[in-house]
């Protein structure tokens, strides 16, 4: 996939743009289905899979202090858009400058003219320009008066509710990682790096793996059946999230911490890019009366973490499938 920052150097090598316009936060369910509807019809008139995004959140610039924790890292988001075909993505900064130009204006100077966009897709609630001034109906009377095709791409509910990056965002807040990866079609996924810790771990023979996040939102404090990815490779864990209430009683309360056993797991992996899948909550974090209560219960977790793989293992071989999560 091609991704371009800005507006400069648009290139001419791209046949017949079909694209889409959104922040996109998660590439949930509901941007799935409209990435594949985007590239099903780009195949079919012979033009180009294209998106639109911008950088920061416009909430970011507009409101700070009610902007969204992202789900993704920009790369994160273009990786998910790449794997659903797209091939362009033009990055636009989103400033003051730009939150003020109008949605007749960004529809016809921006999109027409100088990204020559001959289709665009959207969903039913898209709003664009000054004000979230303008519409899908506003947009497609452009289109009308401009020679650009509009199209309008249906909702995805689950349970009855609309499918959104705020669902998502608000169930992993709540710790609902199973939500969040059916929302998703995916688990809900941190990236960063493995750093040293202070060997808590080992000292009660659990060793674990520390990690130290790129993304804006985290989940909720507590224990989770995760999958961690190290040089390409899954490896089954369980993950806690939080500040060690039972090892730090009587300090002050350290930051929350990353930190994730690996199952069957001895190698050294400090300062390894790594992928933390979240699978399954377990349990809060909560303070034990003593080290020994705190190790029964993270050895019972353990347990159960293995339960939940082989509960997953026996149904990816029921469906025929090598879809569950590597050993």
């Amino acid at each position: 996939m091609k991704i371009l920052y800005g507006l400069e150097g648009l290139p001419h090598g791209f046949p017949y743009p079909v694209a889409t316009v959104g922040n996109f936060d998660g590439v949930h369910l509901g941007h799935q289905r409209l990435m594949r509807d985007l590239t099903a019809r780009a195949a079919k008139v012979g033009g180009t899979p294209a998106v639109i995004t911008f950088q920061p959140h416009p909430l970011q610039v507009l409101a700070p202090n009610n902007a969204p924790r992202m789900l993704q890292t920009m790369d994160q988001r273009q990786a998910a858009l790449a794997s659903l075909g797209i091939s362009l993505a033009i990055v636009l900064k989103f400033d003051m400058e730009l939150a003020r130009v109008s949605a007749r204006d960004f529809g016809i100077d921006i999109l027409w003219r100088k990204m020559n966009l001959q289709e665009i897709y959207v969903g039913p609630n898209f709003a664009f320009g000054h004000r979230r001034e303008g519409s899908f109906n506003l947009l497609k009377e452009l289109g009308e008066e401009n020679g650009f095709l509009v199209g309008k791409i249906p909702q995805i509910q689950f349970r009855g509710s609309r499918v959104s990056s705020t669902a998502i965002r608000q169930g992993l807040m709540m710790g609902q990682a199973g939500l969040a990866r059916r929302l998703l079609g995916r688990p809900y996924a941190l990236d960063g790096e493995v750093v040293r810790g202070n060997a808590v771990g080992t000292g009660i023979r659990v060793p674990t793996a520390n990690m130290r996040s790129v993304n804006e939102l985290v989940p909720r404090r507590g224990v989770y059946v995760t999958v961690m990815t190290i040089d390409g490779e899954k490896h089954r864990g369980v993950t806690n999230i939080g500040v060690r209430p039972t090892i730090a009683a009587g300090q002050a309360p350290p930051a929350p911490s990353i930190e994730t056993h690996l199952l069957d797991f001895e190698q050294d992996i400090y300062g390894k890019p790594v992928s933390l899948e979240f699978l399954h909550r377990l349990r809060d974090e909560r303070r034990f009366p003593g080290t020994d209560a705190l190790v029964a219960q993270i050895r019972g977790d353990i347990a159960r973490a293995r339960r939940y793989f082989r509960w997953m293992d026996s149904v990816a071989a029921a469906s025929g499938s090598n879809a569950g999560p590597a050993r």
